[in-house]
C-alpha cells in the first residue's frame, strides 16, 4: 500500500503565493520579453561587422609621395576581408535589374580575383556600366562558385554589397544597394564579413 503524502500547510501556502505573485506580475509574459530582448541582442551582435583596421587609399602612399592617381574613365571596387589565410578568391558581380539581382548567371558584369593581403581591386570602365548598378560580392573560401549556406540559408562564407548594405535577417533589398555611375573615375569600397 503506497504511503500517503503529507504536506506541511505552510509548504502549501508558500507555494500557492509564489503562484499568485507569479500569475500577479505577469512573470510569463515578462520571461518572453527578456527572451525576446536576449535574441534580438545576440542577432545584432551576430550580423555586426568585426572592427576593421584597413588602411583607405590615401594611407597606402609611402610617406611623402602624392597617393596614387585613379585610372582614367574607370571605377575602382575595393573589397577587403578579414580571411586573411583564406585561399579561395573574392568573387564579384555587378547587376542592373531587380531581377537579376542575386543571380550571379543574370550578373551583367563578374569575376574572381585572388585577394592579396585581404584585399582586391576590380577596374571597370565607366562605359560597360548603366546608369545605376548594384554590387555583391562574396569571399569562396573553398574555392566552390558558390556561397556556402547553412541553417535557415544564412551565409556561412563572408559576403557584402554596394554601400555595405546589411539587414538584420536576409539580404539587403536591391535599392538598398543601387549605386549610380560615377561621371569621373571613383572607388567604391565593399567589407565582405
Amino acid at each position: 500500500m503506497p504511503s500517503p503524502t503529507f504536506k506541511f500547510p505552510a509548504e502549501t501556502r508558500r507555494k500557492g503565493q509564489l503562484k499568485r505573485a507569479w500569475k500577479e506580475s505577469h512573470g510569463t509574459a515578462l520571461l518572453g520579453f527578456a527572451l525576446l530582448i536576449l535574441l534580438a541582442g545576440t542577432t545584432l551582435i551576430w550580423t555586426t561587422p568585426p572592427p576593421a583596421e584597413s588602411p583607405d587609399l590615401e594611407s597606402l602612399a609611402n610617406g611623402s609621395e602624392p597617393a596614387a592617381e585613379l585610372p582614367e574613365n574607370a571605377l575602382l571596387i575595393r573589397v577587403a576581408t578579414d580571411q586573411t589565410a583564406a585561399t579561395g578568391p573574392i568573387r564579384i558581380a555587378v547587376y542592373d535589374s531587380l531581377e537579376a539581382f542575386g543571380n550571379p548567371e543574370k550578373a551583367i558584369i563578374k569575376d574572381a580575383l585572388q585577394p592579396i593581403d585581404g584585399f582586391v581591386v576590380w577596374e571597370i570602365d565607366l562605359s560597360f556600366l548603366p546608369e545605376e548598378f548594384s554590387i555583391a560580392a562574396f569571399h569562396d573560401l573553398d574555392d566552390n562558385g558558390v556561397l556556402n549556406r547553412a541553417l535557415l540559408n544564412a551565409p556561412v562564407e563572408p559576403y557584402g554589397f554596394s554601400n555595405n548594405a546589411r539587414n538584420l535577417f536576409g539580404p539587403p533589398t536591391y535599392e538598398q544597394t543601387l549605386v549610380k555611375r560615377p561621371a569621373e573615375p571613383e572607388v567604391i569600397e565593399i567589407r565582405v564579413y
